[in-house]
């Protein structure tokens, strides 16, 4: 089995190829998603996340029909400054909270190196009380 560490290094060439196999077994959540925001692929780990099966998200737009809360310059601007510049790579932290429970995650955005589509990889924080 690939692994694909959860680190900015590398991503780009990691992601660039990996199957759907490959990314359904990724510890951490995964969506490639075309220059408009359209969902292309959607792993299990992201399904056990929010709830949502990846054939229920494929096909639609990741910021208006399915995650809604990302649309802000954090997030949305972010992505698409980021496909318009081709400067995409960033990491931050964020609070996923669209009928699902307030969840805080670390997100790592990223354009493949192959094609022209773009990586969001989610993984969960631990919050404290």
């Amino acid at each position: 089995m690939k692994r694909v560490r959860f680190e900015p290094d590398d991503l780009q060439n990691e992601m660039a190829n990996i199957s759907d196999e490959e990314v359904n077994n990724l510890m951490y959540g995964a969506i490639e998603l075309d220059a408009e925001g359209t969902i292309l692929r959607y792993n299990q780990a992201e399904t056990e996340l929010t709830g949502r099966k990846a054939e229920d998200v494929i096909g639609r737009n990741f910021f208006n029909d399915v995650a809604p809360c990302t649309r802000s310059n954090e997030f949305s601007g972010r992505f698409f400054e980021g496909v318009k510049t081709g400067e995409f790579n960033a990491a931050f932290e964020y609070l996923f909270d669209h009928e699902m429970e307030p969840t805080k995650v670390r997100i790592i955005m990223i354009r493949s190196a192959a094609k022209d589509t773009y990586w969001l990889l989610i993984k969960r924080k631990l919050l404290k009380d």
